[in-house]
Parts: C-alpha cells; structure tokens; sequence
C-alpha cells in the first residue's frame, strides 16, 4: 500500500474511534432565560388630554412634572424666576425629555397619590407621588387650578393596578368630566390639602394584597405616558 494511501486510512480510522457516539456526547446545558411577569400594562395620550392644544399642553405638562417628583429629580427643572413676583420658573423642555422611573411596593405595602392619608390606610403607606400639585413646586394653572391634568395620571394608575388584581381604593371618581382614553370606572379625583377629610378622600390608595414584591414602572416618551406592573 502506498505511504500516502496507509496515513489517510489511520487518520479516518482515528477519527471514527475518537469521535463520540450521541449517548457519549456531552450535552451542554441551555441558559434559561425568566421573564419576569407583565401583571397590566396601559398608556395615557398626552396629546389629546383636552380638545384644545393649550389645555392639553397644560395636563401634559402638570402630568410629567408630578413624575418627575416621583422620581426626585424635579429640583433639577427649577429656573430661577425672571420676575420677582413669580413663584416658579421650570424647565419645560428638560421636563418633557423622555425619562422613566419606578417603585417596588412589598406585600401588605400601599402607595397614595398624596400624603393626606385615610386613617385607615396609617402606617401602611411607604410611598407617594411625593407632591402638593401646587404653583410653588411649578405646576401650571388652567381656569385658575394649578395642576389641572394629575387626576388623569391617578386615573390611570387606578386603572392599571384595577387590572393587575392589586386593592384600589378610589373614594371620588372623576364623573365631572371624562378622562379621554380611560374608561369612566377608572376616573379618580384628586385633590391635596395639608389637612381635612375631603382631601383624604380625594385621594388614591393601592395596596399590594399579593404574596411578592409589585414593581410600578412609569415610561414618558413620545406624548404618551405608559405604566407596566409586574411581579417578582
């Protein structure tokens, strides 16, 4: 046999001999990847909160800003007042830059929209949108209200956490005028006063009644504000 002919024959008879049958073959175990459970998920137009475009502009705008004090940054939007008498100047453009923000409630956890809280919800309250809704911390006024457009944004929160199975209480609904995109069991009142039961009752209580941890996830981009919940 030629010397060319033997070394093919011993290199295809190693390889038949080294190679592994499928049952010797090692089996490489796949990376599974969790995703972590969408609850509800909905979004709010902020183009057409009103009919007209300044109107709208204004709840857009209030509706952001109440955002962004739940995240904590608003003090970054805070100009210096062109005129003596005002109370405060935003950034306006920086506001409506595309963020996100979120919070986690653990089971037996409530969030209010604002800090005059119900008696009974005492001691169970870990977070709110941290706000007064005022023309002090630069809330926009339309007909004479500054922060005209946050009952919208509490609407929706009803309306998302209502479908993700979690506790709503929502003691005025918003009957007075219909919230464009929400459906009229959703519509929720708000109103912020340091003190008084009225204000309590204007209010929006969520209490995580699941046995895991509920994360509230806010996205602002492109005129619309979009809010998933989903658990661990």
């Amino acid at each position: 046999m030629p010397m060319n002919d033997l070394i093919v024959g011993l290199f295809a008879l190693s390889s038949v001999l080294v190679t592994p049958t499928p049952s010797q073959a090692q089996i490489m175990p796949v990376a599974v990847v969790e995703q972590t459970p969408v609850l509800a998920h909905e979004e709010l137009d902020l183009i057409t909160r009103l009919p007209n475009p300044f109107g709208a502009q204004v709840f857009a705008d209030n509706i952001l800003l109440s955002l962004h004090h739940l995240k904590g940054d608003e003090a970054n939007f805070k100009l210096e007042a062109e005129k003596s008498y005002q109370v405060a100047n935003m950034d306006w453009e920086g506001i409506e830059e595309p963020f996100s923000v979120e919070f986690t409630l653990q089971p037996g956890e409530v969030f209010a929209f604002h800090g005059n809280i119900l008696p009974e919800f005492a001691g169970q309250v870990v977070k709110t949108m941290d706000s007064d809704f005022s023309a002090d911390e630069g809330y926009k006024a339309l007909a004479g209200l500054y922060g005209n457009g946050v009952c919208h944004l509490a609407s929706l929160v009803n309306w998302v956490a209502s479908e993700a199975g979690l506790e709503v209480t929502a003691k005025v609904n918003h009957d007075f005028y219909p919230v464009p995109g929400v459906a009229r069991v959703y519509g929720t009142s708000i109103f912020y006063a340091p003190i008084g039961h009225n204000s309590q009752n204007q209010n929006l209580y969520i209490k995580n009644t699941l046995d895991q941890p509920v994360t509230f996830v806010f996205n602002a981009n492109n005129g619309k504000v979009d809010l998933v919940i989903k658990k661990w």
